[in-house]
């Protein structure tokens, strides 16, 4: 609750950033922090806890979209774009037993594969120098 009073100190509903922006801080920030040790307690949620992330999600809700209080939070996940915090904890518990375990893990009916998330970077084929001497411009004096 403490980051909810910070943020609205940076703007309210009609001033300061613009609600894109808002959005990114929630992305970075809020849901980070939030998601953080999900893979220790994400796959054990409780309808009493899906309930208390979805009440913390819909303060935010508010906040980056400026609507009414009677809102439904549906609603306010559909207008901008997020999906429930429930969920995205749950996936983000999903992603970290696959991933560094190298065993599959299920997310309801979908079955992921740790092939499908890492795999060796086949790095950069081209020189930086050579990719920017492409791009030519001109300097002129406007006159």
């Amino acid at each position: 609750m403490d980051q909810y009073q910070h943020l609205c100190r940076i703007a309210g509903i009609t001033w300061g950033i613009n609600k894109n922006i808002r959005r990114l801080l929630y992305k970075t920030v809020i849901e980070r922090t939030l998601c953080h040790g999900a893979a220790a307690w994400g796959h054990n949620m409780t309808s009493r806890l899906q309930k208390k992330l979805d009440s913390i999600q819909r303060l935010f809700l508010l906040y980056i979209t400026g609507a009414y209080r009677t809102t439904p939070t549906a609603s306010l996940q559909v207008v901008t774009g997020l999906q429930p915090l429930h969920l995205q904890i749950q996936q983000e518990a999903t992603y970290a037993r696959v991933a560094p375990a190298r065993s599959s893990s299920n997310f309801f009916t979908v079955i992921f594969s740790p092939t499908d998330y890492e795999s060796k970077s086949s790095g950069i084929h081209i020189h930086p120098l050579i990719f920017f001497s492409t791009i030519k411009f001109h300097l002129q004096k406007i006159t």
